[in-house]
């Protein structure tokens, strides 16, 4: 199944914020008539990331007209400015409604099952279901794992995991046939302190997606593990980071949202479904492959295989005898001050 942003009906989970307002502001930019629908729990943030998202397009095109000394399309453009009025999916909205516009936005609480099926059952009425599916739902907050709350355990579990095992149970039930991009996090291939929250649902994305290539043959389904980018989760991580968790991360040079988003949409276009960001990404996946190859489509896989191999013979163990020597360590100082 080939990835194309045009002529497609694209479901954004994640679509207020970060990476999924990203691409949502890729496919309206990018394409004429394809469809994008974003999804949320907050109505306001939605209503608010259609009008940035719509905004931005018609910035971006009127500078371009500016230059070619276009005064009309620019006074076309002034008057879109002022007349922007997000449109909602409901079982309300008209066909005619749909057929005029290309960016909506539906609310759901995509961590509870019921929801997302109503989601799927006013998609389905208003004839809108979709050919892809991004689920970029998710979060992190990284403490030690006996500092969480029990709200901040919970909240992971459902924003890491239920969304993306809601999403994919509606996708495979409505539409088997449709492209599903799932989103984990590096943080899979290698879980360290201090990522108690969010590591483990996303070591379960990657046994889903794995699942998911057995049981739905028809589908194209992929899974991006995306390194640090810029975004506002990501500012958030910083302060509640431990500073083990800083020592063992190493200096973080996150890349911008439309870089990561570029960079994924680049190799899904290429024909790769599982998707790192970076080096570093690419290098941990290996090590996740070495001793025990899955079906990775991946970019040179067969190079993966074998640095995984000898790396998790040679370097894994040194490697990870220095981490152990630097959580003791980290442990004793913190004995010491208390």
């Amino acid at each position: 199944m080939r990835y194309i942003l045009e002529d497609q009906i694209t479901l954004i989970t994640g679509g207020s914020q970060g990476l999924g307002k990203q691409f949502a502001q890729k496919y309206y930019q990018e394409t004429i008539n394809s469809k994008i629908i974003i999804i949320s729990r907050s109505e306001n943030k939605l209503r608010k990331a259609v009008t940035d998202i719509i905004l931005t397009a018609t910035n971006r095109k009127k500078e371009e007209a500016l230059l070619e000394n276009d005064e009309q399309t620019v006074h076309l453009l002034e008057d879109t400015r002022n007349d922007i009025d997000p449109i909602i999916i409901n079982e309300h909205t008209l066909h005619s409604t749909i057929a005029d516009h290309r960016l909506f936005y539906m609310p759901c609480d995509l961590s509870d099952y019921e929801s997302v099926a109503g989601l799927f059952q006013t998609l389905t009425m208003v004839n809108m279901l979709p050919t892809q599916v991004l689920s970029c739902a998710g979060g992190s907050t990284p403490k030690l794992f006996k500092d969480l709350s029990g709200y901040e355990l919970e909240s992971g579990v459902r924003m890491n995991y239920l969304t993306a095992l809601y999403l994919s149970h509606q996708v495979a039930k409505v539409i088997p046939n449709c492209h599903l991009i799932l989103f984990s996090s590096v943080t899979a291939f290698f879980p360290f302190i201090g990522y108690s929250q969010y590591a483990p649902l996303k070591v379960s994305l990657k046994a889903l997606v794995g699942i998911l290539r057995h049981e739905l043959p028809h589908a194209r389904i992929s899974c991006v593990f995306p390194g640090n980018f810029q975004s506002e989760g990501f500012e958030l991580e910083e302060i509640s980071k431990p500073d083990i968790t800083k020592t063992i991360e190493g200096p973080s040079y996150p890349i911008s949202c439309e870089e990561c988003c570029d960079k994924i949409v680049w190799w899904l276009e290429m024909g790769y479904d599982d998707i790192t960001t970076d080096f570093i990404g690419w290098f941990l996946m290996s090590l996740d492959m070495g001793l025990n190859k899955h079906n990775n489509r991946s970019f040179l896989w067969i190079c993966q295989l074998v640095i995984g191999t000898l790396a998790n013979l040679i370097i894994v163990p040194i490697y990870m005898l220095i981490c152990t020597l630097q959580i003791k360590l980290w442990h004793s100082r913190q004995s010491h001050e208390e």
